[in-house]
């Protein structure tokens, strides 16, 4: 595990060896701190995990790393220590740890009691605040590493599709990104005159696919496929369709987790974050192949009038499910989409029957079954159906602000991403010509906002428009208006290859069906690998460090020392400041 440490508290200067000395001491200290805040973080995830012995092991793994850490924290280069060594900058280092702490406890004062997430994101907040008040130190590695192969893919030309009002927003989203996606670095090799080439290897950022083992046949090669181009630009797999009550209890009563784990060992092979869809979702056959509701529920309730006796049977059922599934990937789950398309008309079969509180059972049933978890409330909008009614962002955003206001724990808000003819999901075939106007969406994304929730952008697929070239412009449009807005946490490809998932003849795929980039997939990567991910390579000169604009994320630093070349392995993470990015022990 690499500890992000952040920056040195700069502005002093360097009027004596004692002085240095204090600086660089406070710094080590400051270092070790938010070394121990992140292993309690680490501790508590680690709490999650349903089996005693996972648990056990995963947290002798969180002291090992605090021990490797801690020890990196003593050994500040010598150029580094004489970037700020004065006496007042060992009390502005002790007063941002301080300060730290003191916003700690008002994280977790706002906290519902049995939230363990969110008192785990305010722990996880602690360790990046105490951070900022020191320097992320990195171990040197003997020899060179193999960097990791993107495709670049081509940018879109915006002005064949937008008009003026429409680029401004886009343009407007991309002044927005240097205060919450990137971060100011100044990297120290430990020598000077030093040529040093930085190279982002992962998104900080959650891009992410779905996966629906049924889709796959063994032995074809399609699933090592699918895998590698998956993980090559994604680092979260999506759970699609194993998880949804129907594939879980084919028949009452008989619990079914053989495709669920499947998928959570292969995303756990390959290293991939997993996110489930879906606990609750009253879609009905045939307007989804992977429809929410088993059939023997939903012979076993008919009528949409239920007796007092019959309503708590299925409540006690819905109950069942929820635990059943929760506990059983406590800890291996970090994300649970709780319900699905609750204000649409056309997936209303719980709330027929049990009415809109049928969300705060379910909100609350997972939250008793994994307190840990972020619980996720996914809804449509109409203002990307084209064509259609239902709920649109604003109606999303009042029934969540609801929600909040009674007291139910939802962590964040999903919005589907299907960018399309509302009747095309339906199965009939429409003009592919409309299409949502970049800067109406991005109204009904800044009224999602106004939950003040972190936003899920969920299926993400772009059907519309028809024309390859409009369509690369719309989906490049949309992305950037995504990436500039600091509520939207992550974003899932519904069809990255486009064989998998519902409605292939539109060739909705980021890869089309032969493996090679469709001309908006096209687009997507030249984003995800070339506007969005940081290359670098510069010369550190006499002061010691080179400076640069980084967007969050991990990467590798290969230089050449006397003794043959040279790498390290290192984390972006946000935070204030510049982020002093220090390597130790350097041969």
């Amino acid at each position: 595990m690499v500890l992000m440490l952040l920056p040195w508290l700069g502005g002093c200067s360097d009027s004596s060896d004692r002085a240095l000395n204090r600086g660089a001491i406070a710094a080590s200290e400051a270092c070790a701190t938010a070394a121990n805040s992140a292993a309690s973080y680490c501790e508590a995830s680690c709490r999650r995990l349903a089996e005693p012995d996972s648990a056990d092991a995963c947290i002798a793994e969180c002291g090992e790393a605090q021990t490797s850490e801690a020890a990196l924290c003593d050994s500040p280069p010598d150029e580094f220590r004489k970037s700020c060594g004065a006496d007042d900058c060992t009390a502005d280092i002790r007063r941002c740890v301080e300060d730290a702490g003191s916003q700690f406890e008002m994280c977790t004062g706002g906290c519902d009691a049995g939230n363990t997430f969110c008192a785990n994101r305010c722990l996880r907040q602690r360790s990046l605040q105490e951070s900022s008040c020191g320097f992320l130190p990195t171990m040197a590695e003997r020899g060179g590493v193999t960097l990791p192969t993107f495709e670049m893919g081509q940018a879109a030309f915006l002005p064949s599709l937008l008009d003026d009002a429409e680029l401004a927003v886009v343009e407007a989203a991309d002044q927005r990104v240097s205060s919450h996606r990137q971060r100011q670095v100044r990297f120290w090799p430990g020598r000077a005159d030093t040529e040093v080439k930085i190279t982002q290897v992962e998104h900080g950022f959650k891009f992410g696919v779905p996966l629906d083992s049924r889709e796959f046949e063994a032995g074809d090669g399609r699933l090592e496929f699918y895998g590698d181009i998956a993980r090559r630009h994604t680092s979260l797999l999506v759970a699609e369709t194993s998880l949804k009550w129907r594939n879980t209890e084919r028949e009452e009563g008989q619990l079914t987790f053989d495709l669920a784990d499947f998928e959570l060992a292969w995303a756990e092979l390959l290293d991939f974050d997993v996110k489930a869809h879906v606990l609750l979702w009253g879609n009905p056959p045939p307007l989804a192949s992977g429809s929410g509701t088993p059939e023997w529920l939903r012979d076993k309730f008919p009528n949409e009038e239920l007796s007092d006796a019959e309503q708590d049977e299925l409540r006690t059922l819905i109950r069942g499910h929820i635990d059943a599934l929760v506990s059983r990937y406590r800890g291996r789950i970090d994300v649970w989409e709780v319900t699905n398309e609750m204000l649409n008309p056309l997936t209303s079969w719980f709330v027929d029957r049990l009415g809109p509180e049928v969300v705060d059972l379910a909100f609350a049933a997972t939250r008793e079954a994994d307190p840990g978890a972020e619980l996720v409330y996914n809804e449509w909008i109409s203002n990307i159906f084209t064509g259609v009614g239902g709920p649109d962002a604003v109606a999303v955003r009042d029934r969540v602000n609801e929600l909040l206001a009674a007291g139910v724990q939802v962590d964040a808000v999903g919005q589907q991403g299907h960018f399309a003819p509302g009747l095309v999901n339906l199965g009939i075939d429409e003009n592919l010509d409309q299409r949502t106007r970049v800067d109406d969406y991005a109204e009904a994304l800044e009224a999602l906002a106004e939950t003040g929730l972190p936003i899920h952008i969920t299926e993400v697929t772009f059907a519309a428009p028809d024309d390859p070239e409009l369509r690369a412009a719309q989906a490049e449009a949309i992305m950037r208006i995504w990436w500039g807005h600091p509520q939207v946490e992550e974003i899932i490809f519904w069809n990255f290859w486009n064989p998998l998932g519902p409605r292939s003849r539109l060739n909705l795929g980021i890869y089309d069906d032969d493996g090679n980039l469709s001309r908006h997939g096209e687009a997507i990567l030249s984003l995800l690998n070339d506007r969005w991910r940081t290359r670098v390579t510069a010369r550190a000169e006499d002061d010691g460090y080179i400076s640069f604009t980084a967007t969050l994320g991990s990467y590798i630093a290969q230089w050449v020392s006397s003794e043959g070349p040279v790498h390290t392995h290192f984390e972006i993470k946000p935070g204030p400041g510049v982020l002093d990015v220090v390597v130790v022990q350097a041969p």
